[in-house]
């Protein structure tokens, strides 16, 4: 814990795996949860809000298959998308779309966008220029350069870009406030089995008769 602030100071694996089993209680298979862990992870390294933006999209987002076509990726769409399934969808795609010209989406959850799209990059050699209220962004695998902080939602215009070499101090312990580490473990708790005679007794601590 930071004595000064108060909140808690996560490793990564610590904030990535809470992160993919508060995505399972909200309802994710286990392939969207771990992507989501990530990506959290990846936004988070380089500075990013990305957990905060999860946790203020858990009521909204759309845990179900997806309902985005390939067509709207081609050409864009203004109408607001569910964040995750877009930026895993534009992932899944990225073979097929070179992006040479821009499209546009109205993305909700910003910063969890760019972390989604920063874990799809990986073991790639493609960069993503991205635009939002004149904040550029470049994305590429492990790295997330924006110019100033990011909004949590607008128009988001994206393009092929080079490739960036700029030194970056990535983010290694992760202030997690307790409210949002409450949050975490709530979700996460949908998913847990419930306790039965015969695990109890084959746990941890004393059993039934306690005689000591």
């Amino acid at each position: 814990m930071d004595l000064r602030t108060g909140a808690l100071k996560w490793s990564g694996n610590e904030l990535r795996a809470q992160v993919t089993k508060a995505a399972r209680g909200l309802g994710y298979d286990w392939g969207r949860a771990k992507y989501l862990g990530e990506s959290v992870l990846r936004a988070e390294r380089n500075g990013l809000s990305a957990l905060t933006s999860f946790l203020q999209l858990t009521d909204t987002l759309d845990t179900g298959p997806s309902r985005l076509l390939h067509s709207t990726l081609l050409k864009g769409d203004i109408v607001t998308v569910d964040v995750v399934d877009l930026g895993i969808a534009l992932i899944d795609c990225l073979p097929g779309l070179d992006f040479q010209t821009p499209v546009a989406f109205d993305v909700v959850g910003f910063p969890l966008f760019l972390g989604i799209l920063c874990y799809g990059l990986t073991g790639t050699d493609r960069a993503l220029q991205i635009e939002i209220d004149d904040i550029e962004c470049v994305v590429q695998a492990e790295r997330i350069l924006v110019g100033r902080e990011s909004p949590f939602q607008g128009l988001c215009w994206l393009r092929s870009c080079p490739r960036r070499f700029d030194d970056w101090r990535l983010v290694s312990r992760f202030e997690v406030t307790d409210t949002d580490a409450e949050t975490l473990d709530h979700l996460a708790s949908r998913v847990y089995a419930p306790a039965t005679e015969a695990s109890r007794l084959v746990g941890a601590g004393a059993g039934l008769n306690d005689n000591d």
